[in-house]
């Protein structure tokens, strides 16, 4: 046997007696608990466990750590009556879990400070039990980010390239400001005159570079109503004066009933069923009036982007967002029917319609794999989130599970949200998003008014975040791909509780993440 096989099952060895040092449990019934009702069962560690069967309850554990760094937090549990949401929050960044039966949990890496930490755990969904919380240093390295320099679209359009080499380019380095737009009314082909981004700017004294648009009155049983043509008209006209400043139209779909039924889009409101243009086998039932709708509808949009396309303007597209929180009638029967109608509206829209002007994104609700409708079908996975007003946070949690859902491969968004992220939180916590997007401020959405003046004006003039003034020399003078992101490492490393480096071993090989032996191969 090699003296470096001999080193690395030493290693092995000792890698797992550190880790077993460095994990620091807290029992349940040893912290301040309210609205919780304690338990006596001897399956339980300590013997005790506190169940929450009440909405207010909470309980709140401090845990004092001698150093600052990136800590696993897991949790012991027991799911009573089904699977229950579980919320934890780490110095007020968010993460949560789903109870499956009684089991312990990693619900996700934490930053804690030297000092001490609150940690709190209150119900999504009531009736569970919690045991105990674990935590336990994160040794292991960052996953690398290795993002391909070119959009999925084989065919994209040269300003399309330029578009995702400026989202590339600016990945991880600055983020870019952006804002939703509602109300058409101040429109006026003037996007610095619109009311939602007029907003920003009286906030901040700085224009959002990135804009959001709504495709939600252009198709379905209002579509020939001159006020949603009116305003349909308006938004095409707003994306070309955002491109032309210099800036990215953004777009969102709430999909109205394509069935014609009603004029909605969320699940309760409607009965639409994307199985119902299905038959028995899954593939489309394309001579059913459904299916027609449903083309008709998607051919709606994909003329609209290429109305856009041919005025050399490229943008960005999420469509059927939020999918797996079942809200909307496109997630409302789960993830395989959901994932059948993506790739037949990307390839009805790129592949048939020969719309190549679009950056693709993914927004998934849950962040759940099962929900992913592939790789090679976007570039860019998003989040949405709305933290309560004056909340800052980088929301590094969410940020982390996205670069491990999407394997490091691809751009990270924030393309919904309440008060934005403070732009020093996101770079301390390593959670540089591509591009964060408060929701509408009119039709009394008042989301601008959910971070102060004093940060938006802190954030929009930090030269970390991009906004429409730094764009003022237009697409036109945009030029360069730069070469792959990949990590500059060759080989991962293994690392003691000071974060000292102990050993090199190769790609194919054992190492040691978030306390579990892996082997890569």
């Amino acid at each position: 046997m090699k003296r470096t096989t001999l080193s690395l099952i030493f290693l092995f060895f000792a890698t797992i007696g550190i880790l077993a040092q460095t994990s620091t449990k807290l029992e349940a019934e040893n912290a301040n608990y309210v609205n919780c009702k304690l338990i006596q069962d001897s399956k339980y560690s300590g013997g005790k466990a506190l169940e929450i069967t009440e909405e207010n309850a909470k309980i709140t554990f401090t845990y004092n750590q001698s150093e600052k760094g990136k800590y696993i937090v897991y949790v012991g549990y027991d799911g009573l009556h089904g699977d229950k949401v579980v919320n934890l929050a780490v110095n007020g960044s968010n993460g949560t879990f789903t109870t499956k039966g009684r089991a312990e949990t990693a619900v996700g890496t934490f930053f804690m400070n030297k000092g001490n930490n609150t940690i709190i755990i209150t119900p999504g969904w009531t009736w569970f039990r919690i045991d105990y919380i674990r935590i336990e240093k994160d040794n292991s390295i960052s996953l690398p980010f290795n993002i391909s320099p070119a959009p999925v679209d084989p065919q994209a359009t040269a300003n399309a390239k330029k578009v995702y080499s400026f989202l590339y380019n600016n990945f991880g380095k600055k983020t870019i400001s952006g804002m939703m737009t509602g109300d058409m009314s101040s429109a006026n082909g003037n996007v610095t005159q619109h009311d939602d981004i007029k907003a920003v700017y009286e906030a901040s004294g700085k224009y959002p570079a990135l804009v959001g648009f709504d495709f939600m009155n252009t198709t379905g049983a209002y579509e020939n109503a001159d006020w949603t043509k009116s305003y349909t008209n308006n938004v095409i006209e707003l994306a070309k004066d955002t491109y032309k400043r210099g800036g990215v139209p953004t777009f969102t779909w709430h999909w109205r009933d394509p069935s014609r039924s009603t004029g909605e889009f969320y699940s309760d409101q409607c009965n639409m069923k994307i199985t119902n243009a299905l038959k028995n086998d899954g593939t489309w039932n394309t001579s059913s009036s459904l299916y027609q709708y449903i083309i008709k509808d998607i051919d709606a949009i994909a003329d609209h982007f290429l109305e856009l396309q041919n005025a050399g303007v490229a943008c960005i597209f999420r469509p059927l967002h939020e999918s797996s929180g079942g809200w909307f009638w496109w997630g409302r029967e789960g993830a395989e029917p959901f994932k059948k109608l993506y790739h037949l509206l990307y390839d009805e829209m790129v592949n048939v319609k020969g719309v190549h002007n679009v950056i693709w994104v993914w927004n998934a609700g849950e962040y759940d794999q099962d929900w992913n409708p592939g790789e090679a079908y976007y570039d860019v996975v998003s989040a949405d989130i709305y933290n309560k007003s004056f909340d800052y946070s980088s929301n590094y949690v969410l940020f982390d599970k996205l670069k491990v859902l999407t394997g490091g491969k691809k751009i990270l968004a924030l393309s919904e949200n309440g008060p934005i992220p403070d732009i020093d939180k996101e770079f301390d916590e390593e959670a540089v998003w591509s591009w964060w997007m408060p929701w509408y401020h009119t039709w009394n959405g008042k989301f601008v008014d959910q971070t102060s003046k004093e940060e938006w004006t802190k954030c929009m003039n930090d030269s970390r975040v991009v906004t429409l003034e730094d764009l003022s020399a237009g697409w036109e003078a945009y030029t360069g791909i730069q070469s792959p992101k990949v990590s500059k490492h060759t080989n991962l490393a293994i690392y003691d509780l000071q974060g000292h480096r102990l050993s090199e071993i190769p790609r194919k090989g054992m190492y040691i993440r978030g306390g579990r032996i892996l082997i890569n191969n």
